[in-house]
């Protein structure tokens, strides 16, 4: 797999383990001590609080009916052992398949012992989802 195709596979790991809760293997895809997050929702500068909130944000979703997130237009910059991505999150209601929103997202990426982690994610609504998450 070449470097663009492990970014692109993080994205969708990313979206996935969050959809099903599988916070662990979700932490797992970050670098070990680093881990920015920003939203409107919350920003973290660690991977504790992060999670915390990740799980917090689950909760409200699965009481919706689940989510779940689609990667899409992603552009890719690889440079050395960095990389940054850009692309939308198109989020659907699992139970009933309904729009519940899209965002774009900017993440940054390092190669650390040969395996690519996040280290920065920053999430942009295009909507008011306070409405559609309350």
């Amino acid at each position: 797999m070449n470097n663009y195709q492990e970014i692109i596979n993080l994205e969708s790991r990313a979206e996935m383990t969050f959809d099903d809760g599988l916070f662990d293997q979700h932490i797992g895809l970050w670098a070990e001590n680093e881990c920015k997050f920003e939203s409107p929702f919350g920003s973290f500068d660690n991977a504790k609080e992060y999670i915390d909130w990740l799980k917090g944000f689950y909760e409200t979703t699965q009481k919706l009916g689940g989510t779940r997130h689609l990667v899409l237009n992603p552009v890719v910059t690889i440079e050395n052992d960095t990389a940054q991505f850009t692309g939308y999150l198109y989020i659907i209601n699992k139970s009933n398949g309904a729009f519940m929103g899209t965002s774009v997202m900017k993440d940054k990426f390092k190669l650390i012992n040969s395996e690519w982690k996040f280290v920065f994610r920053s999430v942009s609504p295009d909507q008011d989802l306070s409405k559609i998450l309350s």
